[in-house]
């Protein structure tokens, strides 16, 4: 089937959460997140050493949008659902989606201020179990940095299993190559709670 005419929803909620599809005007708020543990995020997601402004991060917002739409990258943003408060990102990025398995990666950070509260894990199981119920994915995976050991815990929390480790698989912003570990996950009945 055509990934376009999979049925997604624009939002999910969780027990602390709402997912939000990106669009348009959610950009400033995006930007608070970002700033807030942007060292953190170049670090670990080898984004780019300075923070892009305001108006760029709205026209990613309105990229994601499109892209959501065609399926080509599924992105959600992370909202406290009792403030509305964006507090993250999570995604099934392009480069680990394999449609004809079909197979997902999970790619998410959490603003600084708001670790520590298991906002990354409630939004994690939320994708995982978007991806097994809405795409029929017999696979999901993340990928952590050997080092990140916060990160480590979430897919451990949430029933993965280490599948293999991988040297030299992603650059870091020191310009090392990370070692990264696979926790992969294959039924929505191996999905834990935490």
């Amino acid at each position: 089937m055509n990934p376009i005419l999979i049925d997604l929803p624009e939002s999910i909620e969780t027990a602390r959460l709402v997912l939000l599809a990106p669009k348009a005007g959610l950009g400033q708020k995006l930007y608070e997140t970002m700033v807030d543990g942007y060292e953190d995020y170049v670090k670990w997601l080898a984004w780019p050493s300075t923070c892009p402004d305001i108006s760029t991060v709205e026209l990613e917002c309105r990229k994601h949008q499109a892209d959501f739409i065609l399926r080509s990258c599924i992105r959600y943003l992370i909202l406290d659902k009792y403030t509305g408060e964006v507090i993250g990102r999570c995604a099934f990025p392009p480069a680990q989606a394999n449609w004809n398995i079909p197979q997902f990666g999970i790619s998410y950070f959490v603003r600084k201020s708001k670790r520590k509260h298991g906002f990354a894990t409630e939004a994690v199981r939320a994708m995982a179990t978007l991806a097994f119920n809405n795409l029929s994915a017999r696979k999901i995976e993340i990928f952590c940095d050997v080092e990140n050991t916060a990160s480590i815990k979430i897919p451990l929390n949430l029933g993965f299993k280490l599948e293999y480790v991988q040297k030299g698989g992603w650059p870091r912003s020191d310009g090392a190559l990370a070692t990264l570990q696979a926790y992969s996950i294959f039924s929505i009945e191996d999905l834990l709670d935490s």
